[in-house]
């Protein structure tokens, strides 16, 4: 890392969505990726811890917050509220989640943000912004700033290029349509930043590009194939992921070259991707069988509430479809039915939280939770190490595999924060590897389940999060062929402020990349 880097040029951050190391590695020695190579051969280029380690939800907010989960409370689209006993969509008036840039445009800078995930429509003071466009999740409908930006975008560009996300398994024609659509989205939010940045000045430009992740969710392997395919289908198939990093290189390529020689460049991503090791499907009849201490002779011990049963009677396909077309606030309120409908809150110790790849449980704890019921200190200590233990002992029926590999306490992770109570208190870490191969999982004391889609993941992805990032940075500040040392995605924000030029603010809990290392 160098030193007496100039603070009046321009920065590029570059954000790859979930985007796997492994893969970028591999595909930048075999010359797939020449413009992500030329940029590592340029400057520094390291891993990243990522708050996806614990929480897979929260890495955009703790980015551009510069903050932990339990300050900004993000971790899913959908967030536990203990005051109503509901899951809810974040919203500004109960959850800020206010990004850095928009600070930066609100104090002068010229700023352009292109698609950033999970942030909430740009206000009045946001600079040049589009959100929502064509990005893989978004908080709220597609906004822009100025106003009229996102009519002009589509006149221009089209409308969002991305269908909605299903979540079943596709034939093979459709997951090649996933394909076209990540390598079309890829081309134009390529497109769209070339043009931004040439018509208009900054000081920041952030260009996001959300085809690694959708890619990565449904083109990771053949296990979300619905039917037959021939040979030379699978074979294309099996390359298809590769063909959406390389046209993510081609867009970042003719971004670079707009920014011009003297910007300063980062190029990040903040989690990575691979096979579905996703349990929570199943993650609510374990934790009744381990809240009642039994197992179940045959039928799931958990007893089928009213939205369970109309929930079976709708094909998963045909769900997933029409709620896909409907507004966000119905989807949500679908959702929330389908999920925690009818639930006992007087009986009911500890619950499955929204997730969707770590198991998520949340105590039912008095004096947090509007109805809590269970007390503080040691009941609450006990029925942790009860639940804990318990989800240790289910295996795979066939391979005698555990489902679990950790069991982990929010609080032992991370230091308190002002949003402590909206996060879950215990986060499962499922054994690595695909869970489509399970049949049946046992416990020897809590019985058999079996597994909703044996051979399919129920969630049709392939692929889904790995809690490492990477980040590769260039510019005069960054030494060419380094390596970047003990990154954090908390750091990213600080060392924009530093390479403006601009006092680091005292709520951000990352340090500059420019500054030297701290042992933590």
């Amino acid at each position: 890392m160098g030193s007496g880097f100039a603070t009046d040029k321009p920065v590029l951050m570059i954000g790859l969505d979930a985007a796997e190391l492994s893969l970028v590695r591999q595909w930048m020695d075999a010359g797939l990726l020449p413009n992500l190579r030329a940029l590592r051969e340029r400057g520094a280029f390291g891993p990243m811890r990522s708050t996806a380690r614990w929480l897979v939800g929260s890495p955009w907010q703790s980015f551009f917050t510069s903050q932990t989960p339990v300050d900004h409370g993000m971790y899913h689209f959908l967030v536990w509220r203990p005051d109503k006993m509901a899951h809810a969509r974040p919203s500004r008036d109960w959850l800020p989640l206010r990004p850095f840039w928009r600070e930066l445009a609100g104090s002068g800078q010229r700023v352009i943000a292109i698609d950033v995930p999970q942030a909430y429509a740009p206000d009045g003071d946001a600079g040049i912004e589009v959100s929502g466009w064509a990005t893989h999740e978004i908080l709220e409908p597609p906004a822009s700033s100025p106003p009229d930006l996102l009519s002009r975008i589509t006149d221009q560009f089209g409308t969002a290029p991305f269908d909605p996300e299903v979540t079943h398994p596709l034939t093979v024609d459709q997951l090649l349509e996933v394909r076209d659509q990540c390598v079309n989205t890829a081309r134009l939010v390529g497109e769209l930043g070339v043009e931004l940045m040439r018509t208009h000045p900054w000081d920041l430009s952030i260009v996001c590009f959300s085809s690694t992740h959708r890619g990565g969710h449904q083109l990771w392997d053949l296990s979300g194939l619905k039917g037959s395919a021939t040979t030379e289908k699978r074979m294309e198939l099996g390359n298809a992921l590769r063909d959406v990093y390389i046209a993510c290189d081609a867009a970042i390529g003719q971004v670079i070259q707009q920014a011009g020689p003297d910007a300063n460049i980062i190029m990040f991503s903040l989690h990575g991707m691979g096979p579905n090791a996703s349990r929570t499907d199943v993650m609510p009849e374990m934790l009744s069988r381990i809240l009642a201490d039994k197992a179940s002779a045959g039928e799931p011990l958990r007893k089928p509430r009213l939205s369970d049963r109309l929930r079976a009677l709708i094909p998963n396909e045909f769900r997933s479809r029409v709620k896909a077309r409907l507004p966000y606030w119905i989807q949500d309120k679908l959702t929330l039915y389908w999920r925690t409908g009818d639930i006992d809150w007087s009986t009911t110790r500890a619950f499955a939280a929204f997730g969707d790849l770590d198991g998520y449980i949340r105590i039912n704890l008095r004096g947090r939770e509007a109805q809590g019921i269970v007390a503080p200190g040691e009941e609450y200590q006990r029925l942790c190490q009860q639940i804990a233990d318990g989800l240790k002992t289910f295996v795979d029926e066939d391979s005698g595999e555990p489902l679990v590999e950790s069991v982990a306490m929010t609080d032992e992770i991370f230091p308190n924060g002002a949003q402590r109570a909206l996060i879950p208190d215990m986060i499962v870490h499922w054994t690595p590897g695909s869970a489509y191969r399970h049949r049946r999982i046992v416990s020897p004391r809590y019985g058999a389940i079996p597994w909703p889609t044996p051979g399919r993941h129920p969630q049709g992805r392939g692929g889904n999060h790995r809690p490492a990032g990477f980040v590769l940075a260039c510019g005069d500040a960054f030494e060419p062929g380094g390596r970047i040392e003990r990154a954090d995605i908390l750091d990213l924000a600080p060392t924009v402020y530093e390479l403006l030029g601009l006092p680091v603010p005292v709520s951000f809990r990352g340090q500059s990349l420019l500054s030297p290392r701290k042992e933590n």
